[in-house]
């Protein structure tokens, strides 16, 4: 089984740059804007479904930092993702690399903030068992 669909919240004043950002680093990795809904203030982002959503938050509401992994198809996708957060105002949490640490397979990633203190990564991790270890 995988997840569905998730909803990632932003501060109404935040959310033009949010869309903007996401549309931007997503698209390496195959995903686009899908759909724009309740007077743009939910925007889906997917390949051929909305698996990625940004919601406004209600007026005097608060957001708490989330951690989202997106699967990437190869290693370039994921340079590019993390080239492209970093030039449209995300911060570097992670460079490009393999993570020995968080799988028994080859594991490539990158993490960035967004500009709401989110943690995105882009990942390629093909699913065979490693055996070497």
């Amino acid at each position: 089984m995988t997840i569905n669909h998730v909803f990632v919240w932003a501060t109404p004043s935040k959310l033009p740059a949010l869309r903007a950002f996401y549309r931007t680093v997503l698209a390496p990795i195959g995903y686009k804007e899908l759909i724009v809904a309740f007077n743009e203030t939910q925007i889906a982002y997917g390949s051929d479904y909305p698996y990625f959503w940004l919601k406004a938050l209600p007026e005097g509401k608060t957001t708490l930092p989330v951690h989202v992994a997106f699967d990437a198809p190869n290693w370039a996708a994921v340079d590019e993702f993390h080239r492209l957060a970093l030039e449209n105002g995300g911060r570097d949490n992670g460079a490009p690399g393999i993570r020995e640490e968080m799988s028994r397979y080859p594991y490539y990633t990158a993490f960035t903030y967004d500009n709401e203190g989110n943690n995105i990564e882009a990942v390629c991790a093909p699913r065979e068992r490693r055996t070497d270890r």
